[in-house]
């Protein structure tokens, strides 16, 4: 089983010169992941971003970075890519373990637990 992925909120800087060429300097913070889908994860669309992106297209997330962890690089079935919003999208199909318990075995994928 791969490790977990982790996205950690440790503050990091920014350095850039401005226009009077001085050094300056931002401190910032990673925001709180704040939606459940993880790369290779499925994922619907919940509006429109281009005629390739429509609303209720289902596409797989192909990765998403530490620092904008609420901001998704999803990738329809033709290998085109965008970027997405974690509250434009709701998760389809989970592909990742997660918590240490593998996919298979996750209480909604487990068919001995839906007894009615």
């Amino acid at each position: 089983m791969a490790d977990e992925i982790v996205f950690s909120r440790k503050p990091y800087t920014v350095s850039y010169v401005d226009q009077e060429g001085n050094l300056q300097k931002i401190r910032r913070v990673p925001p709180p992941k704040l939606h459940e889908a993880l790369p290779t994860d499925r994922v619907e669309l919940t509006s429109k971003h281009s005629d390739d992106f429509d609303t209720g297209d289902v596409v797989t997330v192909k990765s998403i970075n530490p620092r904008h962890a609420n901001t998704l690089k999803v990738e329809n079935s033709k290998g085109q890519t965008t970027f997405v919003s974690y509250f434009e999208m709701f998760l389809k199909e989970k592909k990742v373990a997660r918590g240490g318990v593998a996919i298979e075995d996750q209480p909604e994928n487990n068919e001995y637990l839906l007894w009615p």
